[in-house]
């Protein structure tokens, strides 16, 4: 796969890395977010947040 920035340069992507970038964003469906790091222009980190949403549960009462 390639990738051209603004710059017009262009880069290989492994096919490796664009399947694990897709397996993450799959794993935090319907909920999250994914983090990609990069340092000196190579994915160094994913990271991976799922959130699990309530289903409006509120506060219990206080016994008076």
């Amino acid at each position: 796969m390639m990738f051209t920035n603004n710059l017009n340069h262009k880069q290989n992507i492994a096919t490796s890395l664009v399947k694990e970038i897709v397996e993450s964003i799959n794993s935090v469906k319907p909920f999250g977010s994914v983090e990609i790091y990069i340092q000196n222009g190579e994915v160094t980190q994913i990271t991976m947040r799922k959130i699990r949403k309530t289903n409006g549960i509120t506060k219990a009462k206080k016994a008076k």
